[in-house]
């Protein structure tokens, strides 16, 4: 063996007797989720997906803040209430309905993909949640940083003084960057915690997240001397001109948590029988819109205090510190800032860094398994610079926002193939397959109608998305209108192309495997193909003649195939 044979073989990824040797196609952190790790009940399934987290998403910052969009475009307090309350009732439907691959067949984000987009086709949507999951996770670490700055702030107020020798054109000071190196190395050792270990995280986060920011609703109503403008229930938009806007304000609610519910199935799929994370997950939306309200009636009640509607929740409690810089005030702004820092960490870690994770090693699981993959985003949060991008915050916003019109028909598709095509009824043996003996496989792994779905979701909305990104674009009255549903649309729109193209020329293979077999079958062969990689010889000479060598299909056990 060369000695770049040597470099490349220590490369790969390690493993003990009890877990699958790392292939091709296949590891431990790829292959179903086998009964033992499906721990997960009804309660903790909670944790099943980013959206229903409540500690990681429910009580972050930003939902805390959400009313702060909602309020621009034109609506009053309740319109905003029911507006966020309609948006994320949507989005918990649509989470319940993306989980269900990892639910009943204990399958990951990645893998689900290749349901509709074949092999090959599918490293593009995963590609693009990589993206995603660096960027979002560098912003995340950034925001973390700043509450990690008013920790030290608190604990130490002369911390302002040290002499800012970073550039404005950065978009921070000295300080601010301490507080993110902080946060970032803080959370660099909780990448080492397992799926199993990460809902105590969530949990503490859950809890004090909700109870902090109850606590901080309560103070600023009791003690204000009125409410601020904030709380006018006039609307600034006649009767006639309310509707697109409501409309935006539902679908920018369901695109705030889009990405997480695209990555649903990474953590339904350890849920200890299909029907644990359903009501738990429906039930998500009551925690997160709690919180749109905390932020609406805390800002409206600390509005004449202060002067000004402080929306940011380090702004807020930087004025709270200084309008009365006490020992007792300092330790409750310590306490509250340390809360926000531990969502921080519950959200960056579980909605992130895990995305981005198990996406890598879906792609090259032979050398990279989820904690790797964790690492390296973490890796990638930090090129990005988050503090150039939210320097100019307004338009990186904006164009994170608008970009739900690429994911939304991700899951269009998806649901599509899932539901209507197929029936919810699965070969999973033939997703860690190659070739043509995969019913999944289409044309050289990529199926081109969903390609042509995913063009039609997307392309429709284009012209808004570019007016949101560059406002001085000039588009037509329809096309901001169909921008403001664009959550809805672009999922809709790539659903029934995906539909009649799937009718119009089928895949012969995959309607016969559905004729034949039930979803309590299908769900049966999945098991006894779990079963077979578990009880799978561990030797390497032995397993490089197993089923999982690349163009070869699974033979075993009543996981023929036919063309």
């Amino acid at each position: 063996m060369s000695q770049f044979s040597k470099v490349v073989k220590k490369l790969e990824v390690p493993h003990n007797d009890e877990e699958l040797p790392p292939k091709f196609l296949v590891s431990h952190d790829v292959k179903p989720i086998e009964r033992g790790r499906r721990t997960w009940a009804d309660l903790t399934s909670r944790m099943a997906s980013v959206h229903v987290a409540l500690g990681a998403v429910a009580f972050k910052m930003s939902n805390f803040q959400v009313g702060r969009s909602m309020l621009a475009i034109g609506l009053n307090w309740w319109q905003t209430f029911l507006a966020t309350m309609v948006g994320h009732f949507l989005a918990a439907t649509l989470v319940v309905f993306s989980s269900h691959p990892g639910l009943f067949y204990n399958i990951s984000f990645p893998i689900a993909r290749r349901i509709a987009w074949g092999f090959y086709g599918s490293i593009f949507v995963v590609i693009n949640r990589i993206l995603l999951s660096a960027i979002w996770f560098g912003v995340q670490s950034w925001q973390g940083g700043l509450v990690t700055y008013i920790c030290l702030r608190a604990l130490w107020p002369s911390i302002d003084h040290i002499h800012n020798t970073i550039p404005a054109s950065t978009g921070m000071t000295l300080p601010q960057f301490i507080g993110f190196i902080l946060f970032y190395i803080i959370q660099l050792p909780l990448l080492m915690l397992g799926p199993h270990r990460l809902r105590y995280l969530v949990y503490i986060a859950s809890s004090l997240g909700f109870i902090v920011q109850l606590v901080l609703v309560i103070w600023a109503c009791a003690t204000m001397t009125s409410f601020g403008s904030v709380l006018d229930s006039k609307s600034k938009l006649g009767g006639g001109n309310l509707g697109w806007p409501f409309i935006y304000g539902v679908t920018v609610t369901m695109s705030s948590i889009t990405s997480g519910t695209v990555s649903v199935c990474d953590y339904a799929r350890f849920a200890k029988k299909p029907t644990s994370g359903t009501w738990s997950q429906l039930g998500g939306w009551v925690p997160c819109w709690l919180s749109n309200v905390f932020g609406v009636l805390t800002i409206a009640a600390t509005q004449q205090r202060y002067g000004d509607q402080l929306w940011s929740i380090a702004s807020l409690l930087i004025a709270i510190q200084d309008a009365n810089p006490t020992p007792g005030t300092r330790a409750v702004v310590w306490f509250a800032a340390a809360t926000f820092l531990l969502s921080q960490l519950s959200l960056n870690i579980v909605g992130n860094s895990f995305s981005g994770g198990t996406d890598m090693s879906a792609l090259i699981p032979k050398y990279i398994n989820i904690r790797r993959g964790q690492y390296i985003t973490a890796i990638l949060g930090v090129v990005i610079n988050p503090w150039n991008l939210l320097s100019g915050a307004v338009i990186f916003i904006s164009v994170m926002s608008a970009y739900t019109i690429f994911l939304q028909p991700f899951l269009g598709i998806l649901l599509a193939y899932y539901f209507v095509l197929n029936w919810s009824t699965i070969k999973v043996a033939d997703l860690y397959t190659t070739g043509s003996q995969s019913i999944y496989w289409y044309n050289c792994g990529v199926n081109w109608r969903a390609v042509v779905a995913w063009i039609v979701g997307v392309a429709p909305h284009l012209p808004g998305f570019l007016h949101v990104v560059t406002p001085s674009i000039v588009v037509g009255a329809g096309a901001s209108k169909l921008y403001f549903l664009c959550s809805i649309t672009s999922f809709l729109f790539a659903f029934v192309v995906t539909i009649v193209l799937g009718y119009a020329f089928p895949v012969a293979s995959q309607k016969e495997f559905v004729a034949r077999t039930t979803k309590p079958e299908a769900r049966n062969l999945c098991e006894e193909f779990i079963g077979d990689l578990i009880i799978a010889p561990v030797s390497e000479e032995k397993y490089e003649d197993s089923q999982f060598d690349k163009g070869r299909s699974y033979e075993k056990r009543g996981f023929e195939t036919k063309a």
